[in-house]
């Protein structure tokens, strides 16, 4: 009997899901140097049904044409009860407009979810925006691993959505806030969304700009919940691509967590309340640092240049509301600034430095 279960929560640690749709992504590449271009969708669902539902899907070109169904091509089996449908066609742009196109994927629905009112009635979306104007193939995702998927509640989870690029671009993470969108407009982020540590309002849900890993400390409760990591390519301070892959974590109720050692919460600092550069571009022309992290009372912002330059220096609270702002009249190498104050109150922030056309972001926090 021992053994039986102890093999029962072997199994339970792997991922098992109860809709067929679990995540995916689009990727896209140029064809021979021209304006065809090859797209490929991702999906990852489960084998043991809905397979028939999603074959062929609708691809949204982004050029004013309409949907395009895209057969299957491949089913690979990743994981235990998890398989990636691989979905390929060809389209060729006319090579009019600003040459920026956002393609799109909507399949209709998604998971019941616990961080997602009515989740099944709302769409599932994918979306990936490229300039057909720049030679590139655009990043690719490396992971995550299907096991990876499935968590322990009370525990510390990790995701791995690094994205790798060929060509040697700079590439940088962010979680983002599901969107849907129909065929030829933009997208909206889903209003009744929340982020996975929101629902419980214990712990952190951060991400790795660099690296791509996602680190949830910790879930707290059983279920699953849904989230959406953007790859966001740069080359020579310029955004030239970006890839939404959209994911379902499930959290399980395993022995062995510890609530007492969750962090406090803290609210997402998402994607929309940056611009431009992020850290991550730091040329060794132009470097900013930001002490202490953590602050009992303010923060210190050095920015040094090779050549002499004004800045504006910004800090926001979680939320994206402008707190402190200050911008310096005459050009220098060299520029401290402090901001912030005893009475702010505790929590995380947003120090926002632009100079020299680029925009560097820091979190902090406040004590």
């Amino acid at each position: 009997m021992k053994k039986v279960a102890t093999l029962l929560l072997m199994l339970s640690g792997f991922p098992v899901f109860s809709t067929h749709l679990i995540g995916g992504y689009i990727q896209a590449e140029r064809v021979s140097g021209s304006l065809t271009f090859e797209f490929t969708v991702n999906l990852y669902m489960n084998d043991t049904g809905g397979n028939d539902q999603t074959d062929p899907i609708q691809l949204c070109p982004g050029d004013g044409a309409g949907p395009i169904a895209m057969p299957r091509q491949a089913q690979l089996r990743v994981g235990n009860s998890i398989i990636r449908s691989i979905y390929k066609i060809r389209h060729t742009y006319s090579g009019t407009g600003s040459g920026t196109y956002t393609v799109s994927v909507q399949i209709a629905n998604r998971s019941e979810v616990n961080n997602l009112p009515n989740s099944i009635q709302t769409p599932f979306y994918l979306e990936t925006t490229f300039s057909s104007t720049v030679v590139n193939n655009l990043p690719v995702f490396q992971g995550p691993v299907p096991e990876s998927l499935t968590v322990p509640v009370n525990r510390k989870a990790v995701y791995n959505f690094l994205a790798t690029d060929t060509d040697g671009d700079s590439v940088a993470h962010y979680v983002i806030r599901l969107r849907n969108g129909e065929c030829q407009k933009s997208s909206q982020q889903l209003p009744d969304y929340v982020f996975p540590n929101d629902v419980s309002r214990k712990g952190t849900f951060k991400i790795d700009p660099k690296t791509g890993l996602v680190t949830w400390d910790a879930p707290t409760e059983v279920g699953l919940y849904n989230f959406a990591v953007v790859a966001e390519e740069w080359r020579n301070g310029q955004r030239i691509s970006t890839t939404v892959f959209d994911m379902v974590t499930r959290v399980v109720d395993q022995p062995g967590g510890n609530p007492d050692a969750i962090p406090p919460y803290e609210p997402v600092l998402e994607r929309g309340l940056l611009t431009a550069v992020e850290e991550r571009i730091d040329e060794p022309a132009l470097t900013v640092t930001v002490s202490p992290s953590p602050s009992e009372n303010r923060f210190l912002v050095r920015m040094k240049s090779r050549t002499p330059t004004t800045a504006t220096f910004q800090l926001l609270d979680s939320q994206g509301r402008l707190m402190q702002e200050t911008t310096t009249r005459t050009a220098v190498l060299e520029i401290e600034q402090a901001l912030g104050h005893e009475k702010l109150a505790p929590g995380l922030y947003l120090i926002r430095t632009s100079a020299r056309g680029r925009v560097y972001s820091t979190k902090v926090i406040k004590r």
